[in-house]
């Protein structure tokens, strides 16, 4: 197993494919539907890897993201978005501890490396 990773989105579809892609990649992946079940998830299973979308039904993924990273300083952050973000966005998001960003759609292979390389730095 390479590592947790926990996919929060409220596109159910996208969670499930991402989930199922990344499980064959030897991912263990974890789902959750909003930022108040993601944030409850990421404190029980501690994951190496969050991917979050930015518009969340119950709050904004900067928020989220802020959360998370008072968890733990290891857990890789990468927020997604399906619109182009401006660099306002973006800086904001790296500010609040994001570690990578990714507009939909991409490409699950090119993810796989991301989310890879970003837990090898992480762990040194």
């Amino acid at each position: 197993m390479l590592g947790k990773v926990l996919i929060v989105d409220d596109d159910m579809n996208l969670r499930e494919s991402l989930s199922a892609s990344l499980e064959l990649e030897d991912f263990e992946c974890f789902e959750a539907k909003n930022a108040k079940e993601g944030l409850d998830m990421a404190k029980k299973i501690m994951p190496d890897v969050v991917i979050m979308d930015i518009q969340l039904p119950d709050s904004i993924g900067f928020q989220l993201c802020q959360e998370v990273r008072k968890i733990s300083k290891k857990i890789v952050i990468i927020m997604m978005s399906g619109r182009f973000l401006s660099s306002d966005e973006k800086t904001q998001g790296f500010t609040l501890g994001a570690d990578e960003y990714l507009t939909k759609p991409f490409d699950i292979q090119e993810l796989s490396i991301r989310i890879k390389q970003l837990i090898s730095r992480k762990s040194k």
